[in-house]
């Protein structure tokens, strides 16, 4: 860890995976600033109060950062508006380059930005490496693209890495697995047979694990990586480690084809302003394929991911079991 230093900016502190990266770094003794747009407890020492999205970050907040994880971004939904759209566009190409504008002037040694495998596209059945042409088909594909070239080349720090995490998982997680598992522990999801899909995953301690390493090894910088666990999962796989787990039956049989009239159904009601549960893209990233590649990472710096899907949601579901 000696290249890391022994301070360090955290943005997007008190996310998901920012809580998860800041508890792991201030275990092994670093002196973690976290960057929030207002302050809260958490692990780490500082708060570095800032807006990225509305304001341009002071370079002196920055001296004696040696390495700055780029977590903050707008979560992905599918943007409805031209002002929604514009803050895709505010947070990640804006908020990226204030940023690495001020981390220049205070001479920051790195940064490593959590991308998304979505600046690529939306995946499909053939296997994306990081080679494959990018061509993001919504706004925040298209941002978070435009912010890994803030990253590599507008504003470059002396080691920029950019990292392309799948699908991330874990405790504490709020995606498609975590409704999944709560809904079949309240015994609501019924008995459906997805088409055969297959897609790429990763656990949130393992996105920690992959941050560490291109903030410490000499090989990351400069260099675009994908972060999968090195499996692939076929919902209908899920759903049984599911049942499986929190130990209940599938409840009454649903054709697929009725999930596709539901969601036609939810898009025509989100068209209107009225919240629908399903619609055409969570269907999509429930039973469509997204397969990618993470032997790039695994060569180069020697990532080997500790979980697998199958013991992420027994974990998960312990953790739901304990609130």
């Amino acid at each position: 860890m000696d290249q890391l230093g022994t301070r360090v900016l955290v943005t997007g502190a008190s996310g998901f995976i920012g809580r998860c990266l800041c508890q792991k770094l201030t275990d092994q003794g670093f002196a973690v600033t976290a960057m929030l747009r207002r302050p809260q407890t958490g692990p780490w020492r500082h708060v570095l109060e800032s807006d990225l999205a509305r304001g341009e970050v002071d370079p002196r907040a920055l001296d004696g950062v040696d390495t700055i994880f780029h977590l903050a971004g707008k979560a992905h939904t599918r943007a409805k508006n031209a002002i929604e759209n514009a803050e895709y566009e505010a947070v990640h190409v804006h908020g990226t380059r204030s940023l690495l504008r001020a981390a220049r002037q205070a001479g920051v040694r790195a940064c490593v930005f959590l991308s998304s495998v979505k600046a690529m596209g939306e995946g499909g059945v053939e296997v994306w490496d990081e080679s494959t042409p990018c061509s993001p088909q919504n706004t925040y594909g298209v941002t978070k693209l435009a912010a890994e070239r803030v990253v590599l080349e507008e504003m470059a720090l002396s080691c920029p890495v950019v990292l392309r995490p799948t699908l991330v998982y874990g405790v504490g997680s709020k995606g498609n697995l975590d409704l999944m598992i709560r809904a079949v522990r309240k015994g609501y999801f019924p008995a459906i047979a997805f088409p055969p899909n297959s897609r790429s995953m990763i656990h949130v301690q393992d996105v920690v694990q992959a941050c560490l390493l291109a903030a410490t090894h000499p090989a990351a910088c400069g260099q675009v990586y994908i972060l999968t666990d090195g499996g692939e999962y076929s919902t209908n796989e899920m759903l049984a480690w599911i049942h499986e787990t929190v130990g209940k039956k599938p409840g009454p049989a649903v054709p697929y084809a009725a999930l596709r009239v539901g969601a036609a159904l939810g898009n025509m009601l989100e068209r209107l302003g009225i919240h629908a549960p399903l619609n055409e893209d969570r269907l999509a990233k429930l039973a469509g394929s997204a397969r990618y590649s993470s032997a790039k990472i695994r060569r180069e710096l020697g990532f080997d991911p500790d979980w697998d899907l199958r013991r992420g949601i027994q974990e998960m579901v312990e953790g739901m079991m304990r609130q």
